[in-house]
């Protein structure tokens, strides 16, 4: 089942990568559970070729990725669909424009504007077939608009009236500075303006997620569709920590 069709069944539960390359972190990721590898290609440093190898060996075992690309760019959007990702996200979406821009990028016709080529997307399978290539992938292409300002929750229902966006993912982080709170996700006022995401999310039949930590993922457990949590940053330090304080139990 593609990603997209389990997202509008149940929640779905990623991974974000941000530093492990590695093909075992994508065995692993399955193995345990997960039902996709949210590679962070904003923040992260994993580089485009090794996207591309990673998110192949995904697809091969029917495990999806998601990749947030830097910014609002053709080549970025594109590169990522290409290269088989089955859902892009975009940070610091703030205006029904962006949003439409999206879109274009990220969807074939008639959806969106998007430029045709097989490659990993195909699954490197033969020429021909564009018309249900095209089709196919309009169908499990997730696109996503991530909400991270202000301006971007004032102008949410707008955003996500845009035919073809899929989903919107809170960035409590960059919010949370945007109205001059950077160190407190549980701020009554951010917590506001998230609930007002969520909701504009139910009213146009779009998922919602939160990049964040389970405090958070509990408040919203109601609303939320696509969990990310985990972090492979943040489970390295913690399994570190765990493992010094096992040692020194020892002494």
């Amino acid at each position: 089942m593609e990603l997209k069709d389990t997202m509008a069944q149940r929640k779905i539960k990623g991974v974000l990568v941000k530093v492990i390359n590695h093909p075992a972190m994508v065995i692993m990721a399955q193995d345990c559970g997960m039902d996709f590898i949210f590679y962070d290609g904003e923040h992260g440093i994993i580089s485009e070729e090794k996207l591309h190898d990673l998110i192949v060996l995904g697809n091969a075992g029917g495990f999806s990725s998601i990749v947030r690309v830097p910014q609002l760019a053709r080549r970025d959007v594109s590169r990522m669909l290409d290269s088989g990702a089955a859902g892009i996200m975009v940070p610091m979406i703030e205006t029904k424009e962006q949003a439409e821009q999206l879109v274009a990028w990220s969807k074939y016709p008639p959806i969106g504007k998007r430029s045709y080529s097989g490659g990993a997307n195909t699954h490197y399978g033969p020429s021909g077939n564009r018309g249900k290539n095209m089709e196919d992938m309009n169908h499990r292409t997730i696109s996503i608009v991530q909400i991270e300002t202000l301006k971007g929750v004032e102008n949410v229902d707008e955003i996500l009236a845009v035919d073809g966006i899929d989903a919107a993912l809170i960035g409590p982080c960059d919010l949370g500075i945007s109205i001059g709170n950077p160190d407190n996700d549980m701020n009554k006022e951010e917590l506001k303006l998230i609930k007002k995401v969520a909701d504009s999310c139910r009213r146009h039949n779009k998922a919602f997620g939160i990049i964040g930590g389970m405090e958070l993922q509990k408040y919203f457990k109601e609303d939320i569709n696509i969990l990310v949590s985990a972090i492979d940053t943040k489970m390295l330090r913690t399994a570190l920590t765990k493992a010094v304080e096992e040692y020194d139990s020892l002494e």
